[in-house]
Order: C-alpha cells, then sequence, then structure tokens
C-alpha cells in the first residue's frame, strides 16, 4: 500500500459518515480512526404528557446569534502548519486578501499533508490557530472579513 493509497483511505474517512476504516493490501493492514462526533439522525420520539406550568419570573431573553461569520476550517484531523517549512513564511497573514482555491495551510496526519484551501474570497480577518496545534475536522482556522 503506497502513500496515495493512504491519502485515498484517509479522503475517504473524512467524507464517509463513518469513524473507522480498516484495509489490508500485500499483507500490511491499517486502520484509520476518527474522533469527530457526529449529530446523530433525527428519530421521532414519544411526546411527553404536558405537565402544568409554574409561574416564573421574566428571563432576559438571549441576544440575537451574530451573523453567520465566514471562516476556513480544517478538513480533516491533524497538526495545523501555517507555512509551507519551518522559517519559512506563513502562507497567509492577517489583512491579506485571498481567493477561493488558494492555499492557506496544511494539515498533517501520519506523515500525510493535506491542503488547506480557502472556499472563498475575502480577507483574513484573524488567525483563529497556532503553528502546530492539533485540529479536528471543521476545526475554524481563518475568520475572514
Amino acid at each position: 500500500m503506497d502513500i496515495s493509497q493512504i491519502r485515498r483511505l484517509i479522503d475517504l474517512l473524512a467524507q464517509a459518515p463513518i469513524t473507522e476504516l480498516e484495509a489490508e493490501a500485500d499483507g500490511r493492514k491499517i486502520r484509520i480512526t476518527r474522533s469527530e462526533a457526529r449529530p446523530a439522525p433525527a428519530t421521532a420520539r414519544a411526546q411527553a404528557p404536558a405537565r402544568p406550568r409554574e409561574s416564573v419570573a421574566a428571563v432576559p431573553q438571549p441576544e440575537a446569534a451574530p451573523a453567520q461569520v465566514p471562516v476556513i476550517a480544517a478538513p480533516s484531523y491533524g497538526i495545523v502548519h501555517l507555512s509551507p517549512s519551518p522559517g519559512a513564511p506563513p502562507y497567509v497573514t492577517v489583512g491579506q486578501d485571498v481567493q477561493p482555491g488558494q492555499e492557506v495551510a496544511l494539515v498533517e496526519a501520519m506523515k500525510v499533508f493535506n491542503a488547506v484551501k480557502a472556499t472563498q474570497a475575502g480577507q483574513i480577518a484573524e488567525i483563529l490557530v497556532e503553528d502546530g496545534a492539533e485540529v479536528e475536522a471543521g476545526t475554524p482556522l481563518f475568520r475572514l472579513a
């Protein structure tokens, strides 16, 4: 099993609704697991009987949720690298404009490097992780303005 086959298995695991994948080829066995929690499927539940309401003092309503802030998220579990190599300048800096498909970081898992690419045009408003941080799939890495 070569590195490209392993990379395809990691991509398959990242896209499939599973948390573990085992494969065997050429007498070698590999198991890839992911700890990402997925929402449980919706199921019909029997409704509990209504209880009489108790009198309660007015509770302040929570403030309206802020508008959805655009972010660039990690594509998979691993260690995030904000520059292409140690000592090199980072892929992007705060205030820099990015275009869809532009590489902004790398996520390393099992010595396989996955490119993190901008999904939309914008300006890097904030870098939300530190170089070398462990991230999970979906972890926001950059906030766009």
